[in-house]
């Protein structure tokens, strides 16, 4: 998600920096000494403005959640929004992390994650930048050694190539087994149960547009 440089952006973030996740490069993230609990870590790569992961951090108290964002002024909207959804309920179980996923390996522990959510990820349809996806073989792999075995991972997109990409992608690997998958959430009584709708899926689906949605899990 690109938005326009917004001027408040750093010196809100400094303010609110208790709800940022910082690494310095020399030791991977520690969530027990940054969420002061031990809870799982569900973990959003790509959160956008923050609704998806806020909802699922507000109904589930007992979890902690992460939104990773690549973009600081799209970090800096998803705490802001966060912080104002929460209102005087005590944010104690979702931070963000303003960085890029190439290097999820680096910063967190192997066996270390819960679950991860990819939500409407940039389809990058050029077959030239097929490894940018973050579905492609290699990022699959990288989300098999943080994620604890058993854990999963929860892929949803409008973008029916990329979910064709995605299927082609776990044919390359042994570590995943499909749990759940359709090209038409909405016609998914029992996917649609839980199911809390990002920006951009409220967009589609009100356009229309078919969702696709997978969920794996993780075998190592």
């Amino acid at each position: 998600m690109r938005l326009r440089k917004k001027s408040w952006t750093d010196d809100f973030l400094e303010v609110n920096k208790e709800y940022l996740i910082t690494w310095d490069k020399t030791a991977k993230v520690d969530f027990a000494r940054e969420f002061k609990n031990n809870f799982p870590v569900y973990l959003e790569i790509g959160c956008g403005k923050g609704t998806f992961i806020t909802q699922h951090a507000l109904l589930n108290p007992t979890f902690n959640f992460i939104g990773m964002e690549k973009e600081k002024t799209v970090t800096g909207v998803a705490l802001k929004k966060t912080l104002a959804t929460f209102g005087k309920t005590p944010l104690f179980n979702l931070k963000y992390f303003n960085n890029f996923a190439e290097d999820l390996s680096q910063m967190f522990s192997d066996d270390s994650v819960d679950q991860i959510f990819l939500n409407f990820s940039d389809p990058w349809p050029k077959s030239r930048h097929a490894k940018k996806r973050l579905t492609y073989i290699e990022f699959l792999n990288m989300y098999s050694k943080i994620l604890k075995e058993n854990g999963e991972l929860h892929f949803k997109t409008d973008n029916d190539g990329l979910f064709e990409s995605t299927l082609e992608n776990l044919k390359l690997t042994n570590k995943w087994e499909i749990i759940s998958q359709t090209t038409d959430l909405y016609n998914e009584q029992t996917l649609l149960q839980n199911n809390i709708a990002t920006e951009y899926e409220t967009k589609f689906h009100n356009l229309g547009k078919n969702i696709n949605k997978l969920i794996l899990r993780n075998k190592k």
